[in-house]
């Protein structure tokens, strides 16, 4: 078995609890019939009598279809909502999120067209009557609004082997079948994969024959980015050693007018010492000549 009939089976059941549990939403606000709660409580007093070995087995099947008869009657507006909502849930909201029911959401799945063509309303519709039992639920309605009860007791017991046959068809064919398509797929065109994983994995391969096919041209586009960048660089280089000697040169000049400037001091500075000694020279030659 696949993996993929595994998370097939687990979204199915979880979309049938859902739908179950928003069909018993919506029938809390049907009111309930008398005959429907004392058929009731007969059916579960017949089954306890059985289960405890009060009655046999033939008068457990003489009471059995008559109180089912009248509980299917009484609840056809429980059995409308059923079928209304199924239709809404798999058929209509799974056209609308592009082939996702929640189940399928959650187990990463979605439906699509076996032929790459767009699904349309009676794709989905096509499916659900088979898979989900909307065409038996249908026609179990319309058999007990306007059959009689021995004939619908019959037909319901021929409906029950039908359902029974049809499902374990499909769910084999799920599991065991090469590409895991159920009788419903079949004919409605249709089949269900994987979401994330099928995409990724046809990434990856188009990457590589991508590259396979472009193997030389990419290698050289690789060769020629490092050679543009190496340019670059020799480029840059010279702009270095300019920038570098006009600075240097503007600091042998700071440094030679600097030096220029100590000379020109230190010529001054002479000059004012000799001044100074030639005006002591003939002080002292006046005075000796006085």
């Amino acid at each position: 078995m696949k993996p993929v009939s595994y998370k097939r089976i687990l979204a199915y059941i979880i979309d049938f609890i859902f739908v179950t549990f928003i069909s018993s939403i919506l029938t809390m606000f049907i009111p309930v019939s008398d005959s429907y709660v004392k058929a009731n409580e007969d059916l579960m007093e017949v089954m306890k009598d059985y289960t405890s070995g009060e009655i046999d087995e033939s008068e457990y099947l003489e009471k059995y279809p008559n109180y089912l008869y009248t509980l299917n009657k009484e609840s056809v507006a429980v059995s409308i909502v059923l079928v209304v909502v199924s239709i809404g849930y798999y058929v209509i909201f799974a056209c609308v999120n592009d082939g996702q029911t929640f189940g399928k959401k959650i187990m990463k799945m979605k439906i699509v067209s076996n032929d790459s063509k767009k699904l349309t309303l009676n794709n989905y519709l096509i499916r659900s009557l088979i898979i989900n039992g909307i065409f038996l639920n249908i026609l179990d309605i319309v058999l007990i609004i306007f059959i009689k009860k021995d004939s619908y007791l019959a037909a319901t017991n021929a409906l029950t082997t039908v359902r029974m046959a049809l499902y374990a068809l499909t769910f084999g064919m799920i599991l065991f079948s090469q590409n895991g398509r159920g009788l419903h797929d079949i004919l409605a065109g249709t089949k269900v994969i994987n979401v994330k994983p099928t995409e990724k994995i046809v990434f990856e391969n188009e990457n590589v024959n991508f590259y396979k096919e472009n193997k030389e041209e990419v290698k050289k586009s690789v060769i020629e980015e490092k050679n543009v960048s190496k340019e670059d660089i020799k480029d840059k280089e010279p702009t270095k050693s300019k920038t570098n000697s006009k600075a240097s040169t503007k600091t042998s000049n700071k440094t030679s007018l600097k030096k220029d400037d100590k000379t020109k001091t230190s010529s001054k500075n002479t000059k004012t010492t000799k001044s100074t000694k030639k005006t002591t020279k003939e002080k002292t030659e006046t005075k000796k000549n006085s």
